[in-house]
């Protein structure tokens, strides 16, 4: 496999392990005799053509992270696992530089993500399909189907080389690129320069002027259209060669050949797994038999559809495929699949209309229709039947935001988001300045929609009970207490504080303690420094905040500050020496990390002991590092 520096492209790339089927298999407790091992090969692979390059490039299959989180739990995939203490074994860094450095698309997530996000991440910034992610984890470390009962240090082995990514066939694999989100998003190496990770390194090969392929002759890489001959991995499936003749069909073949410099097991295991679960594009339409129920496929997983919503959809039933029941049951069954949100449908032989939202079919006047500008002439019909395959739901109001009120009566209401109404009291009603957004609807139609609640203060409104001193923030639903500091911190004003009664605040849950606002240099009790940032405590050693210049803005109590979670320390400027006050080893400051040097790399470099300061072990513990420095 290809790592490829970001500032020259040209520089050689290293070739990666192929994970065989024997392994594969043996990794999630099959263990085949050999004889037995020897598999059949799909008589309808190509590897002149491993995948269309329009699909390889499509970015936005499982339309987001949600989509990849539904698609592994439906695998049971070890990666569906959302625990905290699973997604730290995904190793995401927590510098926002380091991140922001490797263009990761959210580097200032204040928590970590999930396998799902992650991969749903680095598709969007690199340009490829996470599907080939995904088959790419399945084939090289077997973690959608697999390494369900391994151990810790073996799943965490897994999840570090989850790409195969720097791994090459005659050696153990880079520790730049050890970790789940590293193997996707690169990292920076002893010289701080950037390496791409799996992802865009791959999308860098397919994007390349005529394709880039395996490197042959000499080193020479070949291009789309030319024959080439690799060395197949021999073991796991009948007649294979040692060695086989190919033809680099297009971008994304020749892409992965450069990956995967193989055609068995590496590549055939790429797109037998493609093809087993995304053989079919997004909605492709298929049956079984003449007189068989139609389903739709998205993402790999099969959708019952009804004849209006294919309609709705714009897919034509004549262009079903018809597959073998045996085919058909081998895809997971999702739900019901409804028209696109806001398809208007009517009932055969019935006035009502029906606006669909989250596949439910909710009625709703032709008022509403209009105000949300749809056409209630568009209205798709759908029969009693299909009607009755649908969840129906409340009376659907305006849409969200709307702020209405009856020709008779003076309540006035916001429609929140789940279409529900909610009461203003005369503090929220000035407050959303609600008199010049007023729209006046029939009292009748105002009682068929659904009541529920008050409107709350908008967040960051100060409040406080008429029968207490405490004064509160309003923050995500969330009563949050001020001190006095905190409140001084935040740049509140007393003109702003609103008074409710005792039952308006206690409505809210409790918050505990509002944060101070991020970047904050804080002392605890006058003592100790810290930096406040994205809802973590970041410890600044005398030595860091003499070196920078830090000095405190605010002094928080203890009580205060131990609600907020421990984040790494901050590191001294780059190129700083230190060691610990325990311990022999000196590092550098690059990059905002510390990294451990070798004494061979301290004299290469021309440092001298007399530049290195001394710190605290806990300092040097707490700080972000990065691989050790070797030359």
């Amino acid at each position: 496999m290809l790592t490829t520096k970001s500032y020259n492209i040209s520089q050689s790339m290293l070739t990666r392990k192929i994970t065989s089927l024997i392994a594969i298999l043996a990794l999630i407790g099959i263990m085949p005799n050999i004889a037995n091992a020897q598999l059949s090969v799909n008589p309808a692979f190509d590897p002149n053509k491993l995948i269309d390059d329009r699909v390889f490039s499509d970015t936005k299959t499982f339309g987001g992270a949600s989509g990849i989180q539904q698609f592994l739990e439906s695998k049971n995939s070890i990666l569906a696992n959302t625990s905290s203490s699973f997604i730290a074994k995904l190793k995401e860094p927590t510098s926002s530089a380091l991140k922001q450095g490797l263009e990761d698309p959210q580097p200032d997530l204040n928590r970590q993500r999930t396998a799902a996000e992650l991969i749903w991440d680095a598709a969007q910034h690199s340009g490829m399909n996470p599907q080939a992610i995904l088959v790419t984890l399945e084939k090289e470390q077997s973690l959608i189907t697999g390494r369900k009962n391994v151990d810790e240090a073996t799943l965490q082995k897994a999840l570090d080389r989850a790409l195969g990514f720097g791994c090459p066939d005659g050696g153990g694999c880079d520790n730049i690129f050890g970790g789940f989100y590293y193997q996707l998003f690169g990292n920076f190496d002893a010289q701080a320069n950037r390496y791409l990770g799996a992802a865009k390194s791959l999308m860098k090969s397919f994007s390349t002027p005529g394709g880039r392929g395996p490197a042959i002759n000499n080193g020479v890489a070949a291009k789309v259209g030319e024959t080439i001959t690799l060395d197949n991995t021999l073991g796991g499936y009948e007649g294979v060669q040692a060695r086989q003749t190919i033809v680099l069909s297009n971008a994304a073949t020749a892409a992965l050949y450069r990956y995967t410099p193989h055609v068995y097991n590496g590549n055939y295991n790429f797109w037998r797994f493609f093809n087993e679960w995304f053989r079919y594009p997004n909605n492709t339409i298929i049956k079984s038999g003449k007189k068989g129920g139609l389903f739709v496929i998205l993402n790999g997983v099969k959708h019952p559809a009804p004849g209006f919503v294919l309609q709705a959809r714009g897919l034509n039933p004549s262009a079903a495929i018809t597959v073998s029941k045996t085919e058909l049951e081998s895809y997971t069954t999702g739900e019901l699949l409804g028209p696109a949100d806001n398809t208007v449908v009517k009932v055969d032989g019935e006035s009502q209309l029906y606006v669909f939202i989250s596949n439910i079919k909710h009625p709703a006047s032709s008022f509403v229709i209009k105000q949300r500008g749809l056409n209630p002439d568009a209205a798709l019909k759908m029969t009693e039947d299909e009607a009755d395959q649908f969840k129906a739901g409340a009376a659907l109001a305006p849409s969200p935001g709307t702020i209405v009120k009856g020709k008779n009566d003076t309540a006035v209401y916001l429609v929140a988001t789940d279409g529900t109404l909610q009461l203003f009291t005369e503090f929220t009603f000035k407050q959303y300045d609600a008199a010049k957004k007023l729209l006046i609807v029939d009292d009748e139609e105002l009682k068929s929609y659904e009541k529920k609640g008050t409107v709350p203060p908008l967040d960051g409104t100060i409040m406080k009970s008429t029968t207490s001193t405490t004064v509160y923030v309003l923050e995500g639903g969330l009563k949050k207490a001020l001190t006095g500091e905190i409140f001084r911190n935040r740049g509140y004003s007393f003109a702003n504080l609103a008074n409710f009664s005792d039952e308006v605040i206690n409505a809210y849950p409790d918050g505990g303690f509002a944060p101070p606002a991020n970047g904050t240099w804080f002392s605890l009790e006058g003592k100790a420094l810290y930096l406040f940032k994205d809802g973590e405590r970041h410890y600044v050693s005398p030595f860091v905040a003499k070196q920078r210049g830090i000095t405190p803005d605010y002094s928080f109590d203890v009580g205060l500050v131990a609600q907020w979670k421990d984040g790494y320390a901050i590191p001294p400027k780059d190129n700083t020496l230190i060691k610990s006050d325990v311990d022999g080893t000196v590092y550098v400051t690059l990059a905002g990390q510390l990294q451990a040097l070798t004494l061979e790399a301290f004299k290469a470099r021309g440092y001298s002991f007399k530049n290195v300061v001394v710190v605290p072990e806990l300092d040097i513990k707490n700080m972000p590092k990065a691989s050790p420095l070797l030359k």
